[in-house]
């Protein structure tokens, strides 16, 4: 479906308000099948009712989204399109809140929120006061919660390098001023020759995208460690597949366990692979062989990091009570599937 930036259809919240609707509305003439309008006639292709037996049915394109039954029951479903214009449709016509969630459609009623998705339905009916309630097709919704004693196994598997990590933000951390909005931001330096030195990666003249003067060519796929992998794992994309080599290859910089004399080098190129992946400070006249990554939220990013990469360890599945929804905090760490 596409995205509707007016949508001028009316409120219509009973039975009877939408087959009055219908048989006022005249179907557009020479149409066939008929079509009546919903709302102003130029737009009958998008926004259109018919009858179905008994049943009223609002049309949103091709799709029937919301259907009105005799005996009072209003029947919705995105008919698998999880879109704005849907949701908007949802919310001008019936007066409820609508939003997307990962492909799915949440519906809120009050203080109760429901999910719908693809083709399955979510029944209303009003209340005497005239509030919606859900009568029919609640799903049971799930989150996923933090495990505090796994994730603390997590953090002192790594607790060399953090504590490691800690000292080269603590040491390198500048103010750079910010000519064009006039302030200062704390950010960390480092130059292309760094980089190059510390992979040791031959140094080159080419400014191309990709060359060894590209810091992201340099750190490999460990550039994605910030990612939210479901992203990538739900769409299939090549992201996927690259998230998780980057993350193997930084896991293995900055392991306790490894030799004493190659350890340190390690650690440095894993310090400086979470500074260039992470946000960067960008100057105007800025020399181009040297970035600025933000110190800040450095050291928090790095455990985020560290927990994503440990996701099936440190997450556990809680179910939620009926007219609750995620909130979605760590939902994007890991497939929708798993």
């Amino acid at each position: 479906m596409g995205y509707a930036t007016v949508m001028s259809v009316p409120r219509v919240q009973t039975y009877a308000l939408a087959k009055n609707l219908h048989d006022n509305t005249k179907p557009i003439r020479g149409r066939d099948p008929e079509i009546r309008p919903l709302g102003n006639r130029r737009d009958a292709d998008s926004y259109w009712v018919k009858m179905d037996g008994d049943d009223v049915v609002f049309m949103l394109y091709k799709s029937p989204v919301i259907t009105y039954k005799p005996t009072g029951e209003v029947v919705l479903t995105p008919d698998t399109y999880s879109t704005v214009s849907t949701h908007q449709f949802f919310i001008r016509v019936l007066g409820v809140g609508a939003q997307a969630s990962r492909n799915t459609s949440v519906i809120t009623l009050g203080d109760k929120r429901y999910t719908i998705r693809g083709k399955d339905k979510l029944t209303l009916r009003l209340d005497k006061s005239e509030n919606w309630q859900c009568v029919e097709g609640a799903k049971t919704q799930y989150a996923w919660h933090l495990n505090r004693q796994e994730a603390t196994n997590v953090r002192t598997r790594y607790k060399e390098f953090t504590t490691y990590f800690k000292g080269v933000v603590s040491l390198r951390t500048e103010e750079v001023h910010i000519q064009y909005y006039n302030n200062s931001l704390s950010g960390i330096r480092v130059s292309i020759t760094e980089l190059q030195n510390a992979f040791g990666v031959e140094k080159s003249d080419s400014t191309e995208p990709h060359s060894n003067n590209d810091p992201d060519s340099i750190i490999g796929h460990m550039r994605w460690m910030h990612d939210q992998p479901q992203r990538h794992f739900n769409y299939g994309t090549q992201r996927a597949g690259e998230y998780q080599q980057g993350i193997t290859q930084f896991l293995e910089l900055i392991k306790s366990d490894q030799p004493e004399d190659t350890k340190h080098l390690n650690f440095y190129r894993g310090a400086l692979a979470v500074l260039m992946s992470a946000d960067r400070i960008y100057q105007r006249g800025q020399d181009d062989n040297t970035y600025i990554a933000k110190a800040k939220p450095i050291v928090k990013a790095l455990d985020t990091v560290l927990l994503k990469a440990h996701a099936q360890q440190v997450l556990v599945r809680k179910e939620l009570p009926i007219g609750s929804v995620s909130k979605g905090a760590y939902d994007r760490w890991l497939p929708e599937h798993v």
